[in-house]
């Protein structure tokens, strides 16, 4: 089922989460056992989170201009 979600509101909460990711990314690494697979896929996720913030962003300032 697909719901029209408002692209700022949809911004702002990737945004958010991709600190959340930042924060549980430097823990991890802090962590005396690294899990480098661990590691891995939350780089993964981290990079299409920030891929669709990219894409978010751009979409949203031209439809505010």
């Amino acid at each position: 089922m697909c719901l029209p979600i408002d692209d700022t509101a949809m911004l702002c909460w990737l945004q958010s989460q991709l600190k959340v990711v930042e924060a549980w990314r430097d823990e991890l690494a802090t962590r005396p056992d690294l899990d480098l697979e661990a590691v891995s896929r939350l780089e993964h996720h981290y990079d299409w989170l920030a891929s669709e913030v990219s894409r978010l962003a751009p979409a949203r300032s031209k439809r505010a201009a």
